[in-house]
Formats: structure tokens, sequence, C-alpha cells
């Protein structure tokens, strides 16, 4: 063999050669891509059956909000019409009691009806209204009289049931011109501060103006039949304000809440449930307003989302469809979805 067939190959042969080394470099990366993807969810999976709606915009009235404390509307001192000893206590402090029921036995030691008899007589003490019992003011052996300044207990009233609290300076003016046109509607709502516990009306004064407690405060009154409201309860009151134009909404219903936050069930076109978090607005009459989370258009589920989880297939049986999508994925869940039309 020559020396002259051992030459290195030329410039056209390199470049030639790591064309090759690219092209199979680029197939092993696909491969590996492909072999790491997750599993697509199985076909075989029956869908869930869900109700749906669109996000929309429409004008949602606002609401003067405050922070109350939950007070007793009206507070009854229970005192012994006799003197004498305190034998008997037939009640417990917070124990809700009627009008009517044994609340204690006081015994006088002679009856003065009748001569000659020592054996002392008991008289019972029956409460005059409704409520919660406070605690006893006196303990058993205790001689009760009916001067007495403290009483034996406190009955406070729980419905009606008030709440006092201290509305934004600017918002009183508004409020005095709400009440000159007839009742004002006010609502009591718990920590998820979505769904009211009670709802109620702002006690106003003559001239339609909130009427001020001796502390000050302004003061809503509520039925409480259910006695869903209790004295010390911290309450946010909602009172109708003015309106949101072109607020973005989607029905209450839709709206779940988690240990992070508030979220809602979107429908994607491919008709899988992903969940989108969501800022909370005004919540009135069954709407809910969203600041940040969702876009006019958007499909959201209404019922049947307690069975769902990420990714969940669905089936529509009532409500808008989503609209169809004319190629290439979603968005990955969590992420803003964007449809493409035909």
């Amino acid at each position: 063999m020559h020396l002259s067939t051992l030459r290195p190959p030329g410039r056209r042969m390199c470049v030639a050669l790591a064309m090759v080394a690219v092209a199979a470099f680029m197939e092993l990366q696909t491969c590996a891509t492909w072999a790491q993807s997750p599993e697509p969810t199985s076909s075989d999976e029956a869908p869930l059956p869900v109700v749906t709606a669109i996000a929309s915009t429409r004008d949602v009235p606002t609401y003067l909000t405050s922070i109350g404390t939950v007070v007793a509307s009206k507070t009854t001192v229970v005192r012994s019409g006799i003197e004498g000893e305190l034998t008997e206590i037939d009640f417990t402090a917070g124990q809700r009691v009627q009008a009517g029921d044994l609340l204690a036995r006081v015994n006088v030691g002679a009856n003065p009806a009748q001569s000659g008899v020592t054996a002392p007589v008991s008289y019972e003490l029956r409460s005059p209204a409704s409520g919660i019992a406070g605690k006893p003011l006196h303990r058993l052996g205790d001689l009760v009289t009916p001067a007495e300044r403290t009483g034996l207990v406190a009955i406070r009233r729980i419905d009606p049931i008030s709440v006092e609290f201290v509305p934004p300076r600017p918002a009183l003016s508004a409020l005095r011109r709400r009440g000159a046109d007839g009742p004002v509607r006010a609502w009591a709502y718990g920590e998820d501060r979505v769904h009211p516990v009670a709802e109620g009306r702002l006690v106003l004064a003559d001239d339609g103006s909130p009427r001020r407690t001796r502390e000050g405060k302004v003061e809503a009154t509520f039925p409480n039949e259910d006695h869903a409201l209790l004295p010390g309860l911290h309450v946010e009151i909602q009172i109708p304000g003015t309106s949101d134009h072109f607020a973005l909404t989607v029905p209450l219903s839709a709206v779940q809440r988690s240990a992070s936050g508030y979220f809602v069930y979107l429908v994607t076109a491919s008709r899988t449930a992903h969940i989108r978090p969501i800022a909370l607005g005004t919540v009135t009459g069954g709407i809910a307003a969203v600041r940040d989370g969702l876009e006019p258009g958007d499909v959201v589920i209404t019922d049947g989302q307690y069975q769902l989880t990420e990714g969940s297939r669905v089936a529509i049986v009532a409500g808008p469809q989503p609209p169809a999508r004319r190629q290439g994925p979603w968005a990955e869940p969590g992420k803003r979805l964007q449809v493409t039309e035909k």
C-alpha cells in the first residue's frame, strides 16, 4: 500500500460526517423525550357528568363592608321576688332557655299565712324571656332579695340579635341617603365571606340616618331564628352600595375554596376539567365577580365538581360547551388557556 492512499479526508467529507452525527443525536433526543412523556389519560375512563356556565361581564352591585361584633338585642336581669335562701340552681352558663323555664328555687323560713308552721316554703324562679343564660351570680346557700342589683342571672335575647360595627367615615353619608329611601338591607358573613350566615337590616333613626349605640357604633338587626349568630362572634357586615360596572362574573356555585384560596374548574375543548385559581370580588345574588384568573367566554363547572380531580374527563349534560380548537394541545393545567377559533 502506498502512503498516498492514507491521506486525511477532505473538507467535504468532514462536513458530511458532522451532519450525520448531528442528525443521529437529534433522533436520540426525540426518542428520550417521548420516553419521558407522561402516559395519556386512559380513553376507557368514563367521563363524569357536569353542568357548566360561561364567564361573562355584567354590572354587579358593590357593598360597604365592616367588621362587627354580635351582641344580644336585649338583656333581662332575673331577680328573686322574695327574700330567702337559694337552695337550687337549674341552669348553666351559656344554656339556651325558653320563657317559663325553671331557673332556681328559693326557700323562706316560714309561711306567714299559716300560723305555727315553721317548715320553710320553696318558691320557683322562672325565666321571663327566651335567650341564653349567663353565669349564675349567686351560689347555693346565698341570701337573695328583690332589692339586690346584680340579680340571679342575666338572660340575653338572641332572636332577634344585633351586630354593632363602625362603618368607614365616608360611607355614613351614603348610608344616610339610602336610609331616607327606606329600609337598608344588611348581610352578616362568617369566615369564608362568600355565603351569608344571616340577612337583616340596618337600624335607622327617624331621619333615615344609621342609629348610633351608646358607644357611637352603628347597629344592624337580624331575625336569627336559626341561632346562627351568637353574642361575642365577629362577623363581616355588608351593606349595598353602588354598582361595579362591567365586572367579569360566574355563578357562585362555580366557586370552590381550598386552603390556598378560591378556584373554579375550567373545561377545555378536549372536555377535561382543570383547576383555575381566581381572585374573588363582590358576591351578590348568587353571582360572584372575578378580579383575576378568568377571561370572558371561559366555560366553568357549576355542578358535579365535587367528584372531579385535576384533568378529569367530563360530559356536559347541561350548559354551554367550550369552543373547539383548530390544532395544537391546550395549555398545561394551571396556565391560561387560549382558544384558536376556526
